[in-house]
C-alpha cells in the first residue's frame, strides 16, 4: 500500500538521518554537481569509470541509495554532459564516449533493480513513522527548542547513511575497518575470476556480473552482513578483553589467594583500589553415621499423597527407581498399599490413551532483519560536506620511491595513480598502478589513459587519487599539482595528493584541496602556463589524520602494478604477515 502524499510529505519533513529518501530525492541529488568543460576530456572520462565502479561497490554493500545515486550521476555525466565537451568532437574522443556509451544496458538494469528497494524501504519507514505518531509529536515539541547539528543535516540527506542499522567511527575501529576490507575485497575477487572467460569482451561481462549479483544478491548480502556482525563481535570481544587486561577472555579464580595478596607498589602508585580479602577456607565437619543393623530401629516411611481420581485416563505403570529420592527400608511397600484405589493394568485389559491436545497456529515470529555496517565520515570539508575515510598501506610510499628511484637520480618527476575500492562506505587504497607517462623536470604526464582505466574496469578499481615525486623541489602543490588534483577531487572528494620530496624535510606530504575556495578557484582558472600565480591563499590543505580523512595503516595489503612498456615486473605482492 503506498503512503499518501500528506503523510509522505509530512513525514519527510522530520529531521530524520535514518530516513531512506525517495528515488526522485536521490535523482535530483545526483544531477548537482560542479561540470566544467575546461577540464581536460581524459580526467572526465576517469571520473566516470571511477563513478561506475564506485556504484557496484555500494551495490554489493547493499547500500542501495549510494548505489542508485552513483549510477544516476554516471548517466547524467555520459549522456548530458560529455557530448557537449570540446574534446568530443575529435576522432580520440568520439571513440572514447562510445566505449564509454556501451555500459548503458547493465546500467540501466542496475537502476530498474534497485528503484522498487528503495521504494519499499521508504514505505516501510513512512508506516513506521505511523506507528509512532504520538512520541514522535512529543519528541518533536521537545527539538524545536534545539538547533539540529550541522552532522544531522548532513546524514539526513545523505543516501550512504540513511537508514543504516549501525554507524562506527573508522577512526577507533581501524583494524575492523582493514579486516572488513581485505575479506569483502577477496570475496570480490573470486566472484570476478569466477564469471571471466578469455575472450569475452568486456561488456558482455560485466553484463554477466549484473545478472549473476541479481540471482543471488539476497543471499549473498545476508552472508555478507552475518559475517560482518560476527567480525565486529569479535572485534568487541577482543578490545574489552585488553582494557580488562586478560587476553584470554577470562579471569583466573582457581587459586584464591592470589586475590588476597597485595598490590605492587608499582600499581599503588597509581591506582587506590583496595582489593578485599577472603578468609581461609576451613574444612566442613561431617559426622560419622553408624553402621545399619537390624537392631537398630528404622523409621517407617511415609506414603506419598494419593493423586487425584482421573476417571477417564487410565493409570500407567510407572517404576522409579531413583536412588536418591527413595527412602531406606527393609520391606518397601507395593504400588497397591501406596494406591489402595488403583488396579494395575493387565495385558488383557487394551490401555486407551488420551487424545492429543488440538495444536495452537501460530504465526512464526519475524527475522530478524540483518545489520549492515557503515562508517562514518572521517572529516568535513570546508562548506561542512562530510567526506568518508580513506585507508592508505603506510609502506606504499617506499615502495613509489624504490620504483621511482631512477628517475629521482636523474632529476625527474614521476607520478603512480592511488587505486582502490570502496567497503561499507570507507575506500582502501589496494593498487599503486604504475602509468606510461611523460616525465620532465617539473612535470610529469600520464599517457595512454585507455589502458589505464580498461585495467581499472577489469579489476574493480577506483582511483581515488595520485603520488608524485619532486625530486629537486621542496614538498608542495605547484600550480600544476593543483589543476590535477582538481580533475580528481571535481566529483570524489575524497581525493588524495601525495607529495614525495625526499632530499627534503618534510619529506612527503598528504593533501587536497580546500572547497572552498580551492577547488571552486582551480576550476574557474583559464591560465595555461606549466607555473602560474593564483590571486587566493589557501588553496590546499593536508588531509592526514588526526585532522584530516586519511588513515595510514600498516596491515593493509596492495600490490603494485607497472603499465609502462618493458616494465621487469607487472605484478608484486606486498603483505603483512
Amino acid at each position: 500500500m503506498a503512503p499518501t502524499a500528506s503523510t509522505a510529505s509530512t513525514a519527510s519533513t522530520l529531521l530524520d538521518t535514518n530516513r531512506p529518501q525517495t528515488t526522485k530525492e536521490i535523482s535530483e541529488r545526483a544531477r548537482k554537481f560542479q561540470w566544467n568543460p575546461n577540464i581536460p576530456l581524459k580526467a572526465w572520462l576517469r571520473t566516470a569509470s571511477t563513478l561506475n565502479q564506485e556504484g557496484q561497490s555500494y551495490l554489493r554493500d547493499g547500500n542501495w541509495g549510494q548505489a542508485y545515486l552513483l549510477y544516476m550521476r554516471y548517466l547524467t555525466l555520459l549522456m548530458d554532459c560529455l557530448p557537449s565537451h570540446p574534446d568530443a568532437k575529435t576522432p580520440e574522443g568520439k571513440k572514447a564516449l562510445v566505449s564509454m556509451n556501451n555500459s548503458l544496458p547493465y546500467i540501466a538494469t542496475h537502476l530498474e533493480k534497485i528503484k522498487p528497494i528503495i521504494q519499499e524501504e521508504y514505505e516501510e519507514w513512512v508506516l513506521e513513522t505511523r506507528r509512532k505518531e504520538l512520541r514522535q509529536k512529543q519528541q518533536a515539541d521537545r527539538a524545536k527548542s534545539k538547533t539540529p547539528s550541522k552532522y544531522d543535516e548532513r546524514a539526513s540527506t545523505d543516501p550512504a547513511l540513511s537508514s543504516a542499522a549501525r554507524l562506527l567511527d573508522a577512526g577507533e575501529h581501524q583494524e575492523l575497518a582493514v579486516q572488513l576490507a581485505q575479506r569483502e575485497i577477496r570475496r570480490r575477487d573470486a566472484t570476478r575470476d569466477a564469471t571471466r572467460k578469455p575472450g569475452v569482451p568486456q561488456e558482455e561481462e560485466q553484463s554477466r556480473r549484473a545478472a549473476g549479483f541479481w540471482n543471488t544478491w539476497t543471499e549473498e548480502l545476508a552472508h555478507k552482513q552475518a559475517e560482518d556482525e560476527e567480525l565486529f563481535r569479535k572485534q568487541m570481544e577482543s578490545t574489552r578483553n585488553k582494557l580488562d587486561g586478560s587476553e584470554d577472555g577470562h579471569n583466573d579464580t582457581r587459586n584464591p589467594s592470589k586475590e588476597s595478596r597485595p598490590a605492587p607498589a608499582a600499581s599503588s602508585r597509581t591506582s587506590s583500589y583496595r582489593y578485599p580479602t577472603i578468609a581461609k577456607s576451613e574444612p566442613i565437619q561431617y559426622e560419622a553415621q553408624k553402621p545399619y543393623s537390624r537392631s537398630t530401629p528404622t523409621p517407617q516411611p511415609s506414603l506419598p499423597p494419593m493423586r487425584p481420581p482421573k476417571d477417564d485416563v487410565p493409570y500407567r505403570h510407572e517404576v522409579s527407581s531413583s536412588p536418591v529420592s527413595a527412602p531406606l527400608a527393609l520391606e518397601p511397600p507395593t504400588k497397591q498399599q501406596i494406591y489402595p484405589e488403583r488396579t494395575l493394568p493387565t495385558p488383557e485389559t487394551p490401555q486407551e490413551l488420551p487424545a492429543p491436545p488440538p495444536k495452537i497456529h501460530e504465526d512464526p515470529p519475524a527475522p530478524a532483519k540483518k545489520q549492515r555496517l557503515t562508517f562514518k565520515p572521517a572529516a568535513y570539508l570546508e562548506n561542512g560536506e562530510p567526506i568518508r575515510s580513506v585507508f592508505l598501506p603506510s609502506q606504499l610510499r617506499h615502495q613509489f620511491l624504490s620504483v621511482a628511484s631512477e628517475n629521482t637520480r636523474r632529476g625527474l618527476e614521476m607520478c603512480g595513480i592511488l587505486c582502490g575500492t570502496a567497503v561499507n562506505n570507507a575506500l582502501f587504497v589496494r593498487c599503486l598502478l604504475i602509468p606510461e607517462q611523460k616525465c620532465t623536470s617539473d612535470t610529469c604526464e600520464t599517457e595512454n589513459e585507455g589502458a589505464m582505466l580498461e585495467y581499472c574496469m577489469n579489476e574493480d578499481l577506483l582511483m581515488l587519487g595520485w603520488i608524485h615525486t619532486h625530486p629537486t623541489q621542496t614538498c608542495f602543490m605547484s600550480s600544476r599539482d593543483l589543476h590535477t588534483q582538481a580533475g580528481y577531487q571535481v566529483m570524489l572528494p575524497e581525493s588524495l595528493a601525495i607529495v614525495c620530496a625526499p632530499k627534503f624535510e618534510p619529506s612527503y606530504g598528504i593533501f587536497r584541496l580546500t572547497h572552498p575556495p580551492g577547488l571552486d578557484h582551480i576550476l574557474g582558472c583559464t591560465q595555461q602556463a606549466t607555473f602560474h600565480p593564483h590571486s587566493v591563499d589557501n588553496l590546499y590543505t593536508k588531509a592526514q589524520r588526526p585532522t584530516g580523512h586519511v588513515y595510514e595503516n600498516e596491515n593493509l595489503e596492495f600490490y603494485v602494478k607497472d603499465l609502462r612498456p618493458g616494465a621487469r615486473s607487472s605484478t608484486v605482492q606486498h603483505k603483512k604477515f
